[in-house]
């Protein structure tokens, strides 16, 4: 059997949080919030045998926190808005991050396709300038054909 994630501590600290804060202390809702705080739910039974333990006592195992008042639910609420900023901060500098890299390809192709398109030009050129000449030189080699034959 491997060891808990979760030490009984933990648990019952779980549970007295959620008493303190008046919320109705179940099983689930103390699950929910040691996935929440350690990423690991401890085991059912042990979870619930603990919360069982806690109310035959009468109160929790440890002292009780101290109630929450006004202004730490304010403090709660104002880093909640801290988040929930943050949050849209880093969704705006991915899109424009996005946005911008996009940009960047779409220059760089746009460089490369002018760049192709002068060579092109060039070539086009330079075959003209090769096909004047064929065609002097076509020129000239019938006029002196003309000229010899009687």
């Amino acid at each position: 059997m491997r060891p808990p994630l979760l030490s009984d501590e933990a648990i019952r600290a779980a549970i007295r949080e959620l008493e303190a804060g008046e919320r109705r202390v179940t099983g689930v809702a103390i699950r929910r919030l040691l996935a929440d705080r350690y990423g690991a739910r401890g085991g059912v039974s042990r979870v619930y045998r603990l919360m069982h333990e806690a109310s035959r006592r009468g109160t929790s195992p440890l002292p009780r926190a101290p109630a929450r008042g006004p202004v730490d639910e304010s403090r709660e609420a104002a880093v909640a808005r801290a988040d929930l900023a943050e949050e849209r901060e880093r969704v705006h500098q991915a899109r424009w991050a996005r946005e911008t890299d996009e940009l960047r390809g779409r220059l760089a192709r746009a460089e490369l396709a002018g760049r192709e398109l002068e060579a092109a030009r060039q070539r086009l050129a330079d075959l003209g300038r090769a096909l004047a000449s064929a065609q002097a030189r076509i020129e000239a080699l019938e006029r002196a054909l003309a000229e010899r034959v009687p």
